[in-house]
């Protein structure tokens, strides 16, 4: 047995499971969406007219090259500015949605074990403001990575288009396959982000509090569920000494620390094979 683990047993004192807010994921996806899609429509216009107005004829004409990458290169400059200015925004809205959450999801949740106005005075902690801070840095960096992550890779398919002479017969279709998986990458980045903010949070309130233990929950909700993390389901761990999370890299870790991970945490205050 790992010396983190500590075995399931029936006599112990939890609170109730830490479930992110679906809300907050959603309205921060509410926010990218409309822009991802108005970027893919306005590079498909663009491609197509710089296709049709030079005649497009196959690899030996130079035109569609210079042209398209101009073109790429503006509506990429557009985005970049576009998404730089909105990411403080929205993240700095779903931080604050999540200190609130948290805040009322911890009440919840201990209201048996700890007094509420504890938990308010942890918000303005140095160790939470310095979580909060590098939550807030990580997530603004994903969504101003949104452009160059469609139209790099854009640019390399309209070489290709040109180079094979096939033009718009294979282009246009990979742009909306492009556009597509690229919406739905940035839908899975807000709600794993919200969801890392929330643990992060929440993980850092409970141990001020003097919370010491958590069970691992496995929520049973992605399609492609880990193996290992479904053994690690209803086991209890201490904060200062959590589980390897991957079994690969000997990675250790918390609930939603992996990429996508959607498992959760219960606050544990007591069980019977507690050596204190």
């Amino acid at each position: 047995m790992m010396m983190s683990q500590i075995k399931m047993i029936r006599n112990e004192k939890v609170g109730l499971p830490l479930i992110p807010s679906a809300a907050i994921w959603q309205q921060w996806d509410r926010q990218v969406q409309p822009i991802i899609k108005k970027m893919y429509l306005e590079t498909r216009r663009e491609l197509i007219a710089v296709f049709n107005e030079t005649n497009f004829i196959g690899a030996m004409d130079a035109s569609p090259v210079s042209q398209s990458r101009i073109v790429i290169n503006k509506i990429l400059n557009k985005y970049e500015k576009i998404f730089n200015d909105l990411s403080e925004s929205i993240i700095n809205k779903m931080i604050s949605s999540v200190i609130s959450n948290s805040s009322a999801t911890l009440k919840i949740s201990l209201k048996d074990y700890i007094n509420p106005l504890e938990i308010d005075r942890t918000a303005t902690n140095l160790r939470l403001s310095e979580i909060i801070k590098a939550s807030t840095e990580e997530s603004v960096n994903l969504i101003k990575r949104i452009p160059q992550k469609y139209l790099g890779q854009v640019q390399g398919e309209v070489m290709r288009s040109i180079t094979t002479g096939k033009g718009l017969k294979d282009l246009v279709p990979y742009l909306t396959e492009k556009y597509q998986g690229d919406a739905r990458w940035a839908k899975h980045v807000a709600m794993d982000q919200t969801r890392k903010a929330t643990e992060n949070i929440s993980r850092t309130r409970l141990m001020q509090l003097g919370v010491e233990k958590f069970k691992w929950v496995h929520t049973q909700g992605s399609r492609h569920p880990r193996k290992y993390h479904q053994e690690l389901s209803g086991k209890i761990f201490r904060f200062d000494d959590p589980p390897i999370i991957n079994k690969e890299t000997g990675k250790k870790g918390y609930p939603s620390d992996e990429i996508f991970c959607r498992c959760v945490l219960v606050p544990v205050f007591f069980s019977s094979n507690d050596d204190d």
